[in-house]
């Protein structure tokens, strides 16, 4: 098991998809993450120290789940919470979002190979699952992991756990998925999966952050449908979640240490930020310290 005292080293430790990932408000400056090869299934298991709003595709060659294993209530998947019975089934190349507010949590996901059959559509989906049959596969993620994750990897038991761990999966997916309701929205009519790729799309791209009112107009949809969009799917609106995306890049480009003798305001001006001061303010309630602390501990 590996353990971070930082949000995004642990971010860029998670395996099996393309990831936007920003911390919430942390409870505890502590993540762990542990990755099993059980003969073609791969299991994750991690814990965060606080909430985490995520959006992200499917690299693995099949389907994934995920599986909260605490506060399963505080999951929101797609813009749809889960539940002690649910499940997030994520098809191979699929986008999904998944956002926990405030809150430290655990969770898991289940890579399964490609040659297994699964009821997946194109889309990601929350899926519904028999009473107790969740929670029976959260104990036996909990159990495998406790065995095998300080083991050598590729053992028999290791090929038998994940037999055994993808009948749990496939038994946990007998039941009919429920379908997500996206309605179409926006002018033109787009569903909430198109306009939160295009603005995530937008946002990669840009050199420096857009506002939320030129994200709105870049995607083509007014201010409004974009804060419901947001709103909905990742619990936050298109102006804080840029916050939050700027602060995340400056602390990656501090954490680097920075080539040469560059300075905070030199990474500042780099990132489009002009007002110092303020900005220092806000890196200070999220991160726990000064951006200059940041470049100096790293640069030690």
């Amino acid at each position: 098991m590996l353990t971070f005292d930082d949000f995004d080293a642990w971010g860029d430790a998670v395996s099996g998809a393309h990831l936007r990932l920003v911390c919430d408000v942390v409870e505890t400056p502590a993540w762990s993450l542990g990755i099993l090869d059980l003969g073609g299934v791969v299991l994750q298991v991690a814990s965060e120290g606080g909430g985490n709003l995520c959006y992200g595709g499917n690299t693995h060659s099949g389907p994934t789940l995920f599986v909260p294993l605490t506060h399963a209530r505080e999951h929101v998947a797609n813009g749809v919470p889960l539940d002690d019975d649910s499940l997030l089934l994520i098809p191979r190349g699929a986008d999904f979002s998944i956002r926990v507010h405030r809150q430290a949590h655990e969770w898991c996901s289940i890579a399964l190979p490609e040659s297994r059959s699964v009821a997946a559509g194109a889309a990601s989906q929350r899926v519904v699952c028999r009473p107790g049959a969740v929670r029976g596969l959260g104990r036996m993620v909990r159990q495998i992991a406790a065995s095998l994750l300080d083991r050598p990897s590729g053992t028999a038991a290791h090929r038998a756990a994940g037999r055994e761990l993808v009948a749990a999966a496939e038994a946990c997916l007998a039941a009919t998925p429920a379908a997500v309701d996206r309605p179409a929205i926006g002018r033109p009519r787009l569903d909430r999966t198109t306009i939160i790729r295009r603005a995530m799309d937008v946002i990669d791209a840009s050199p420096s952050l857009p506002t939320a009112s030129g994200l709105a107009r870049r995607i083509g949809v007014n201010d409004r449908t974009l804060l419901r969009t947001f709103q909905e799917t990742l619990g936050v609106p298109p102006k804080k979640y840029l916050m939050l995306r700027e602060l995340h890049a400056v602390r990656r480009a501090l954490s680097s240490g920075v080539a040469g003798h560059a300075t905070v305001a030199d990474v500042l001006v780099g990132h489009g930020i002009w007002e110092f001061g303020r900005f220092a303010g806000r890196y200070r309630d999220h991160f726990g310290e000064m951006p200059s602390q940041t470049l100096t501990r790293a640069r030690a």
